[in-house]
């Protein structure tokens, strides 16, 4: 597999990527409420929490174990909240979201609840969305400022060719 074939697939996936982000966004604004949320049922547990207090970091060998959806230095929790909406119907409904691993998570915040089907619950709002089109973007546009160049020359940018050289001039100090 050539280098522009790898590059364009990446190109693919950045631009696909940033479809979801502005369809998310544009959903949330369209259909969507805000609502200010109380946790009910926590999904962070102060045993969970002391767990990752004292592993450092590592996700082997806690109590939650390894989790895709976690981040660096988050967790992904779900936590059991309830919330009002105008008309005044109590909501309960599951919704997850990154935490600050081994601190306790926020028991109010805002939640994104669907007009329609209150059930549907995210954390995670448009303004979310559209900071993740705007990194999407500026992701595509690095891979258009020297990648493209890089695969159908095949020399890659100055700057990453002296990048090993000043590794090791620094290594050798």
């Amino acid at each position: 597999m050539e280098p522009v074939d790898l590059l364009m697939a990446g190109v693919a996936a950045l631009v696909l990527g940033l479809c979801w982000c502005l369809y998310r966004s544009a959903t949330l604004l369209r259909g969507w409420q805000v609502a200010v949320a109380h946790v009910w049922r926590g999904g962070y547990s102060d045993l969970e929490r002391l767990d990752d207090l004292a592993h450092m970091q590592q996700s082997i060998g806690t109590l939650r174990g390894f989790d895709i959806r976690d981040g660096e230095g988050k967790r992904w929790i779900e936590d059991e909240v309830v919330f009002e909406t105008p008309e005044g119907q109590r909501i309960h409904a599951l919704v997850g979201r990154q935490v600050q691993r081994s601190w306790r998570p926020s028991g109010v915040f805002r939640v994104w609840y669907d007009r329609t089907d209150p059930q549907r619950v995210t954390a995670y709002g448009p303004g979310y969305w559209f900071m993740m089109a705007l990194l999407t973007v500026a992701a595509l546009a690095f891979v258009f400022a020297w990648g493209i160049d890089w695969a159908s020359t095949g020399q890659p940018p100055h700057w990453l060719a002296e990048l090993p050289a000043a590794e090791s001039r620094a290594a050798s100090r």
